[in-house]
C-alpha cells in the first residue's frame, strides 16, 4: 500500500475518530466500571503454590483429591514461650481459654493438652510393646519365677556352680524391660505440648477451613493478636519475661497474601507517579498525561476484567501484572502521541493525527503481536504459573493497543487539540544523537560482535552450572510478619518436630494398605543417600499391629504372674513382678475405642478413619533447600503398595518440587517457542530485508546481553524470571522495529536517534520503572524478577539505539561509497 493511500485511510478514520469521540468514550467507562467490578470482587488471589502448577499436575491432583477425601482443615499453632514456668503454664491455659469461646467457623477445636490420649495409651501400653520384645519377657519371667521358686524351697540344694547364670540372664532381661517402661512412662508423664527444655508450650487450634481461606484466616489472626495482648499485659510482671508467637500454614499463608497484595498496591502507586513524571517533563502537558494515563488505566483494567473468564484468579506469578502491563501498554500511546506533537508542527489538529497513525500504526502493531507472541508462547507449558501469565498479559497487550488507537486518539483531538511539539527536535533526541549517534556502523558492528562472543561464553557457563534458584527462602517475603511467621514456624519445629503445621500426605482405602505404606516407608530410601523421611504419622501409632498375638502372649504373662504362682515368692519380688502384670480387660483397639480427639484428626468426609498418612520429613533434611525438597518428593513417590499400585501423595514439599521441576522443564521451551515466533512474525510482516535483519539481530542480542548480565551479577533463575526472557524478547522487537521503522523513512541514524529514538527511550523508561517498583515489592521472586527484566529492558534498549541504525544504514552507506569511488574514478579519466 502507497504512502499515500495509507494517509487517506488514516484521515478518513481520524474524522470517524474526532466524531464518535462521545460513544468510543461512553463505552470504555462502562466497559472500564464493569471490569473494575470484575477485578475486585471476582478475581481472587492465591499465594499458594499450587496454584501455580496446572490441575493435572500430580501433586495439585493427588492435593485436589486429599481435599476431596479429607475435612477441609488446617491449624494455628500458638507458641508461648517464657523461661518462668508458672508463667508460661497460666498464659498457654489463658489463650487456650479465650480460643475456644472463638466462633466456630473460625476455631473447631482447641488442643492444649495430650493428657487424653497419654491416659488412654497408658491403660494399653502392654499393646504398644513389640511382639518380640514380649515373647522376651514372658521366657525372661518364667525363668525369673522358676528360679525364685527354687530358692524359696527351704530342701532345695543346688549342686551346680553355673546354674546362676541363667538367673542372671533372666534378671538382666528383666531389667532392660524396667528400664523400657520407665523410659515410656516418663514419656507418657510429659505432655506433648511441652518443649523438652520446659520453655516452649503449644496450644494447636484446629480450623475448619483450609489455610487458602484468606478472610477466615485473617479474622482468626485477628482475633488472636487481640487476645494476646490482654494476655501478656495479665500475666506478665516484673522480671518475667514472656512472648506469645503464631505459626502453621494458615499463618504463614496469610503473610504470604498480604505481603504479595501490599507488594501489588506499591507498585501500581509508584508506577504511575514515576510514570506520569516522566510523561509530564516529556510532552510538557498535563492534559495529555492525564488523556494517556486514563487510557492505560481503563486498559490495564479490562485485562483483569478479562482474567475473570479466562484464568479465573490470581497467583504468584501474575498478582504484579498491572504493573508491567502498563509499563508495556504504554508505549503504544507514547510512539502515537510523540509523532502526533511532531507533525502538529506542520499540520493542523486532525492532519496530524492522521499522520501520526499512518506512519506509527504498523510498527505498534507488529510491536504489540511481537509482546503478545512473547507472552503467548508461555501458554504453551503446562505449568500454570507461565500459563496464566501468558493469557493475561497477551489481553493486556492488545487492548492497551487497540486503546491507543481508538479511545486515545479521539481523545487528544477533544481535549487536546493544541498541543504540539515545542521545540524542532526533543532535547532528549539531541542528547541520545551526541551520544549513541555512530558515524561509523562497521566499527559499531564489529564491537558489538565482541561483545556477543564473550557474552556467549559467559553464558554458557551459567547455563552449565545449573543457574536454578533451590533456596526457597528467596522465594518468599522477606515482610517483618512473614518472618516473623517462618521464625515461630522454625521454633516449632524444633521444639515439637516438623510437621505440625503441615505434612505431606499418604491417601489408601484399607488398615491393610496403611500398613503397607508404613513398610515401604521404612525401606525406601537409598543408602547412598542422606535421610530424607522422617517420622511416619498413622493409625498404626495407636492402633498397634499383631494385637491377637500380643494379646496371646500377654494372656501367658498374665497366667506367670497369678497370686497362686507367686505364693512361694517373698513380698518385695512378688510386688515388683505383679507391677508387671496386664490389666485382665485389656482387649484389642479398634477404631471405636480411641479417643474423640485424635478421632476427629483422622476422620474423613464420608466417615472413615484412619486411612491416611502423615510424613514428615527427616529432622537434618533442610526443607528450605529445593534440592532437598526435590529428593524427599522423589523418595515418597517411590512408595507403591504390594500389587504396584501408585498411592496417593500430595503436600506442600511435592508441591514445590513440582515447580521446580516444571521450571526446568518447561523454561527452556517458552523461550524457543518465543524466538521462534518472534522471528517467524517479523519474517512475515516486516520482509526479508536489511530491517527485519536489524530488528531480529537486536532483539537476539538483546536477550543475549540479559542472560549474560545476570550470570554475571549471580541471579538465580527461579519461577519468574523464566518470564521475564520471553518478556524482554518481545520488548527487544517493540523498540528494534519502531527504530527500524522510522529510519525507513529518514534514512540518517543521527535523525532517528533524534525523533524516534526519543520516544523509544521514553518508552523504555516507563517499562523501566514498572519494572523498578517491583524491587520495592516483599516478595523476593517478584524482587527478582524485577531485577531480571530491569537487566533485559536495558540490554534491549541499548542494542535498539545503537544496532539497529548502524545495521539499516550499512546498506546505503555502501551504495554511496562505491558511488564516491565510481565517481572518484570517472573524475579521474577526465583530469588525464
Amino acid at each position: 500500500m502507497t504512502q499515500d493511500r495509507k494517509l487517506a485511510l488514516a484521515r478518513r478514520y481520524t474524522a470517524w475518530l474526532r466524531r464518535n469521540w462521545a460513544l468510543l468514550t461512553l463505552v470504555g467507562v462502562v466497559t472500564f466500571a464493569v471490569s473494575t467490578w470484575l477485578a475486585a470482587f471476582r478475581l481472587p488471589l492465591h499465594g499458594d503454590l499450587s496454584h501455580l502448577l496446572p490441575p493435572d499436575a500430580p501433586a495439585v491432583r493427588d492435593l485436589r483429591t486429599l481435599e476431596g477425601r479429607v475435612v477441609a482443615q488446617d491449624a494455628m499453632l500458638v507458641l508461648v514461650v517464657s523461661k518462668d514456668p508458672a508463667a508460661r503454664s497460666a498464659a498457654a491455659a489463658e489463650m487456650a481459654a479465650r480460643a475456644k469461646r472463638f466462633p466456630p467457623e473460625l476455631v473447631s477445636r482447641v488442643e492444649d493438652d495430650d493428657q487424653a490420649l497419654r491416659d488412654y495409651i497408658r491403660a494399653r501400653r502392654h499393646l504398644f510393646v513389640p511382639l518380640d520384645e514380649l515373647t522376651a519377657a514372658r521366657d525372661a519371667l518364667a525363668e525369673k519365677i522358676e528360679h525364685e521358686k527354687l530358692l524359696a524351697n527351704p530342701l532345695y540344694l543346688s549342686l551346680d556352680e553355673d546354674e546362676a547364670q541363667p538367673a542372671d540372664a533372666s534378671g538382666a532381661a528383666l531389667e532392660e524391660l524396667r528400664a523400657k517402661r520407665r523410659e515410656a512412662e516418663a514419656k507418657l508423664d510429659r505432655s506433648g505440648n511441652l518443649s523438652a527444655d520446659g520453655e516452649t508450650q503449644l496450644v494447636v487450634l484446629r480450623t475448619p477451613f483450609p489455610k487458602t481461606d484468606v478472610e477466615r484466616s485473617r479474622r482468626l489472626h485477628d482475633l488472636l493478636v487481640a487476645e494476646r495482648a490482654q494476655v501478656m499485659g495479665k500475666v506478665a510482671g516484673p522480671g518475667i519475661e514472656l512472648d506469645i508467637g503464631f505459626a502453621g500454614g494458615t499463618e504463614v499463608t496469610l503473610t504470604e497474601h498480604d505481603s504479595l497484595r501490599r507488594g501489588i498496591v506499591l507498585s501500581s502507586l509508584v508506577t504511575a507517579v514515576l510514570v506520569g513524571l516522566v510523561l509530564i517533563l516529556y510532552f510538557r502537558s498535563t492534559r495529555l498525561l492525564l488523556v494517556l494515563g486514563g487510557t492505560l488505566i481503563g486498559a490495564t483494567t479490562i485485562a483483569f476484567g478479562v482474567a475473570v473468564f479466562t484464568v479465573g484468579s490470581l497467583n504468584a506469578a501474575t498478582a504484579f501484572l498491572g504493573a508491567i502491563i502498563a509499563g508495556n501498554g504504554v508505549n503504544y500511546g507514547i510512539l502515537l502521541i510523540a509523532r502526533y506533537l511532531e507533525e502538529r508542527r506542520r499540520h493542523a489538529a486532525e492532519l496530524a493525527m492522521a499522520h501520526a497513525i499512518a506512519g506509527t500504526l504498523r510498527p505498534t502493531l507488529v510491536a504489540s503481536f511481537g509482546a503478545a507472541i512473547a507472552y503467548g508462547s508461555l501458554a504453551a507449558t503446562a505449568f500454570r504459573g507461565f500459563s496464566d501469565f501468558a493469557i493475561i498479559g497477551s489481553v493486556g497487550m492488545l487492548v492497551c493497543w487497540a486503546a491507543s488507537y481508538t479511545i486515545l486518539p479521539a481523545l487528544v483531538l477533544r481535549v487536546v487539540p493544541s498541543a504540539r511539539m515545542s521545540r524542532e527536535s526533543p532535547v532528549l533526541g539531541g542528547v541520545l544523537a551526541r551520544i549513541l549517534g555512530f558515524r561509523h556502523p562497521q566499527r559499531v558492528l564489529a564491537v558489538a560482535g565482541v561483545l556477543a562472543v564473550a557474552a556467549g561464553f559467559v553464558t554458557y557457563r551459567y547455563v552449565a552450572a545449573d543457574p536454578f534458584e533451590y533456596n526457597i527462602r528467596n522465594l518468599r517475603s522477606a515482610g517483618k510478619d512473614a518472618i516473623s511467621a517462618r521464625e515461630w514456624m522454625t521454633r516449632s519445629d524444633v521444639a515439637f518436630g516438623k510437621g505440625i503445621g503441615g505434612q505431606t500426605y499418604v491417601a489408601v482405602d484399607s488398615l491393610d494398605e496403611v500398613r503397607q505404606v508404613v513398610r515401604r516407608l521404612e525401606g525406601v530410601e537409598r543408602p547412598w543417600e542422606p535421610p530424607a523421611i522422617g517420622r511416619v504419622r498413622s493409625i498404626l501409632e495407636v492402633m498397634p499391629e499383631q494385637q491377637p498375638e500380643k494379646l496371646a502372649v500377654l494372656a501367658e504373662i498374665r497366667t506367670l504372674l497369678d497370686d497362686d504362682a507367686l505364693e512361694a515368692l517373698d513380698d518385695e519380688t512378688r510386688n515388683e513382678l505383679l507391677a508387671l502384670r496386664p490389666p485382665d480387660d485389656l482387649a484389642a483397639i479398634t477404631p471405636e475405642h480411641l479417643p474423640a480427639g485424635l478421632v476427629n484428626n483422622l476422620r474423613e468426609r464420608d466417615g472413615r478413619v484412619g486411612l491416611i498418612v502423615g510424613i514428615r520429613p527427616d529432622l537434618a533434611l533442610d526443607e528450605w533447600n529445593g534440592k532437598d525438597l526435590l529428593r524427599f518428593a522423589h523418595t515418597v513417590r517411590r512408595v507403591h503398595l504390594d500389587d504396584g499400585s501408585p498411592v496417593v501423595a500430595s503436600g506442600s514439599s511435592v508441591v514445590f518440587a513440582d515447580i521446580l521441576e516444571a521450571i526446568q522443564h518447561d523454561g527452556v521451551k517458552v523461550t524457543a517457542l518465543a524466538a521462534l515466533g518472534l522471528l517467524l512474525m517479523v519474517l512475515l510482516v516486516v520482509g526479508a530485508d536489511a530491517r527485519a535483519v536489524a530488528v531480529l539481530v537486536a532483539t537476539a542480542g538483546g536477550g543475549l546481553g540479559m542472560v549474560a548480565l545476570c550470570a554475571l551479577f549471580d541471579l538465580k533463575v527461579n519461577f519468574l524470571d523464566f518470564v521475564a526472557l520471553p518478556i524482554t524478547l518481545g520488548l527487544g522487537v517493540d523498540y528494534a522495529i519502531n527504530v527500524a521503522h522510522r529510519h525507513r523513512e529518514g534514512g540518517d541514524p543521527v535523525e532517528t536517534l533524534r525523533t524516534s529514538g526519543s520516544a523509544v527511550f521514553v518508552c523504555s523508561m516507563t517499562t523501566i520503572i514498572g519494572y523498578g517498583s517491583l524491587l520495592a515489592s516483599e516478595n523476593l521472586a517478584i524482587r527478582g524478577f524485577g531485577l531480571a527484566s530491569l537487566i533485559g529492558e536495558v540490554s534491549c534498549l541499548l542494542t535498539a539505539l545503537v544496532l539497529v541504525p548502524a545495521i539499516v544504514s550499512l546498506p546505503k552507506r555502501r551504495r554511496c561509497e562505491s558511488a564516491d569511488r565510481a565517481h572518484g574514478e570517472l573524475g579521474g579519466v577526465e583530469v588525464v
